[in-house]
């Protein structure tokens, strides 16, 4: 067995747990079944580093990081290639089709994106790198705040999206 196998299979004895608990907290419910494919694509990519002689050396965060962008690809290629036109998007609308889980992915992004827009400017950062992955942690480092202050803008600021996007909707 060469080196690279022996990494390889230290790797995802070692950290199986953690790939699968970031493929699990982006493909969710909706997107589960593509957890088996995307922890394969992961397989895939660590290997193709190792055999490529690359070391890793923070192996925990480099697995996480690549199975979170790994499963967000396989979910964004799936919605675009979603049909455009549908029997369901063909039917008349009916009253609870105005909330925004009924919306496309694109739709619902444009909303959000305007929504936060209304809202002031600490809460609207706070909540774009909330949304974009970032923790309470990450979020406070990345604009000088403590973590409580950082996880009180991230709170109400969710608050105050729902609120908008309540106001937007009855619009």
């Amino acid at each position: 067995m060469s080196s690279a196998s022996e990494r390889f299979e230290e790797l995802v004895r070692d950290y199986s747990r953690v790939m699968a608990a970031a493929i699990r907290r982006v493909c969710g419910r909706r997107h589960g079944t593509l957890a088996a494919d995307v922890e394969q694509e992961v397989h895939l990519a660590l290997w193709k580093r190792l055999q490529g002689g690359n070391e890793i050396t923070y192996p925990v965060s480099y697995l996480y990081k690549m199975a979170l962008t790994t499963a967000l690809a396989a979910i964004r290629k799936i919605e675009r290639e979603a049909p455009l036109f549908s029997e369901e998007a063909a039917a008349p609308p009916d009253s609870g089709s105005a909330a925004p889980a009924n919306l496309y992915p694109v739709e619902r992004s444009r909303l959000i994106d305007q929504v936060l827009g209304k809202l002031d400017a600490d809460h609207a950062r706070a909540l774009r790198a909330y949304l974009a992955g970032f923790n309470h942690k990450e979020v406070a480092s990345l604009f000088d705040w403590s973590e409580s202050v950082a996880r009180h803008k991230i709170y109400r600021g969710i608050e105050r999206l729902k609120a908008q996007m309540r106001e937007e909707r009855v619009q």
